[in-house]
């Protein structure tokens, strides 16, 4: 069942402004119509590599998460989304190829289970990341692995009943600040001076993070629902 997003609905006349940076979460289990609307903005890369999936519901997801994002973008830049391009860095993150429209800006997704978040900046780079919290087994071994020792220390401090909530909001931040550098998890840490950071509850039992490279940035959440098939309205 796809949790209940507790962000309020986007406005239609949303606009990008310097100093704003805007969380998008969208459902990944859609209905047939919207499916269908999607796979008519995918590129034939992105056909392709839907395709390669061995279970539907991976398949479906994935075409979801790639039509809203273009979605997204599309109507934030005033561009049909079978328009728009996008490359990748080192690490796999995309981005736009080419300016849309002579405008530009920077925008990172992730997503868990049925749910996908998006970050968008029209002038800073920008990471997010999300996670459904659960207990895991291999917490203790990934937290020596990749937490601070006082990040540690803190999470081994906690009582058993809020070590998996604290475990995720401290990966989620973590991932959030290196996938605004451009990096992996397995990436360097870098000045974090640089970065604001700010965690998320986008949905019960879930938690996520955006990291942008901007001291001040106002953050503002949103639930996406979408353009009614026919009735697009890019322009």
């Amino acid at each position: 069942m796809t949790p209940e997003i507790l962000f309020d609905p986007s406005p239609p006349d949303l606009e990008l402004v310097n100093g704003e940076i805007q969380i998008f979460c969208a459902p990944l289990d859609q209905p047939l119509a919207r499916m269908e609307q999607f796979a008519g903005f995918l590129s034939k890369e992105e056909r392709e590599r839907a395709g390669r999936f061995i279970f539907e519901r991976d398949r479906n997801r994935f075409m979801a998460g790639r039509g809203i994002l273009r979605e997204i973008l599309g109507r934030l830049l005033r561009v049909e989304p079978p328009r728009l391009n996008f490359s990748y860095g080192n690490n796999g993150k995309p981005r736009l190829a080419a300016p849309a429209g002579e405008r530009f800006m920077h925008f990172n997704v992730a997503h868990s289970d049925s749910l996908a978040v998006y970050a968008v900046s029209h002038a800073h780079e920008v990471g997010i990341d999300l996670e459904r919290v659960r207990p895991i087994c291999e917490a203790k071994e990934i937290a020596e692995l990749f937490f601070s020792e006082n990040e540690l220390a803190q999470w081994l401090s906690l009582p058993a009943g809020r070590k998996a909530a604290e475990f995720f909001n401290c990966w989620t931040r973590k991932e959030a600040s290196l996938k605004a550098g451009g990096q992996g998890i397995g990436g360097s840490l870098f000045n974090a001076a640089q970065f604001s950071l700010r965690s998320l509850t986008p949905a019960m039992d879930y938690t996520a993070a955006v990291a942008v490279k901007c001291r001040d940035a106002r953050v503002n959440c949103w639930k996406w629902q979408g353009e009614r098939p026919g009735n697009a309205g890019f322009c």
